[in-house]
């Protein structure tokens, strides 16, 4: 997955709507199977714009981020997570979360997530807070 193609790619999409849970995100695929990265895990990576704040949800999959670039704040329930390049930081099953970039440049995270699980499993559910 070379880095040029995959920050061209985000690039190409940071003028779009994006998604109002993630900003501009894109899950990397497995070159043969066309699936998730791993059978059991999947990779992303997302791009919140400057002062982008995304919307509250949670889903029924474990996520891994890694602070590739800028600073923000994730809530994560009742905790104010604040990242910088470099910092690692988890958001549980079923946890109620939003990301926030703080600067007037580009932020991006690295993740991973067990979705490909829970979906095999019949287990996977996300939901939007209606607050």
């Amino acid at each position: 997955y070379p880095w040029e193609e995959t920050y061209s790619s985000l690039q190409a999409l940071k003028a779009s709507a994006g998604d109002v849970y993630d900003g501009i995100l894109l899950e990397y695929a497995n070159p043969y199977t066309g699936g998730p990265t791993l059978p059991t895990f999947s990779c992303m990576i997302q791009l919140l714009r400057p002062r982008e704040k995304t919307q509250n949800h949670r889903h029924t999959s474990t996520t891994v981020y890694h602070a590739f670039r800028g600073q923000g704040i994730s809530k994560v329930s009742a905790n104010d997570l604040a990242w910088e390049p470099g910092d690692i930081f988890v958001v549980p099953s079923w946890q109620w979360h939003s990301h926030e970039n703080v600067t007037d440049e580009d932020a991006i995270l690295f993740s991973i997530t067990d979705r490909p699980a829970s979906e095999a499993l019949g287990l996977y559910r996300e939901q939007a807070d209606q607050g």
